[in-house]
């Protein structure tokens, strides 16, 4: 993974954020997963990988589509009021150089903490 950008905002507004920027550019999104959906309604059970008493944990992924060209797929993980958005870079799954530097231009428009390997 790729980290892009960083969010002050919990998952849902983040989601919703990044996808708004995304579709002003032109690019089609589509909601892969939602990690919300695989939880039963009022199982609310301590967090296994950060400690706390009730786990807040989310994760959406995106894919990002261009015209021409196989999807990007994007990641959020939103946890304590805070998501961070990183694009898949796995064998397969890199969006060609031209759709990586439209959803970069895209997020950086975002009201975000930018990493430092994003630009």
């Amino acid at each position: 993974m790729l980290p892009l950008l960083n969010l002050d905002c919990d998952c849902d507004e983040a989601a919703v954020k990044v996808i708004d920027a995304l579709v002003n550019a032109n690019l089609r999104v589509v909601t892969s997963f939602d990690s919300q959906h695989t939880c039963e309604p009022g199982n609310r059970a301590p967090c296994p990988h950060h400690g706390t008493a009730v786990c807040d944990c989310r994760i959406i992924i995106l894919l990002i589509y261009e015209a021409t060209s196989h999807p990007a797929t994007l990641l959020a993980h939103g946890q304590d009021g805070e998501t961070w958005v990183s694009l898949a870079t796995a064998a397969g799954q890199r969006p060609t150089t031209g759709l990586e530097n439209k959803i970069r231009l895209a997020l950086s428009a975002l009201p975000a903490t930018l990493n430092d390997s994003s630009l």
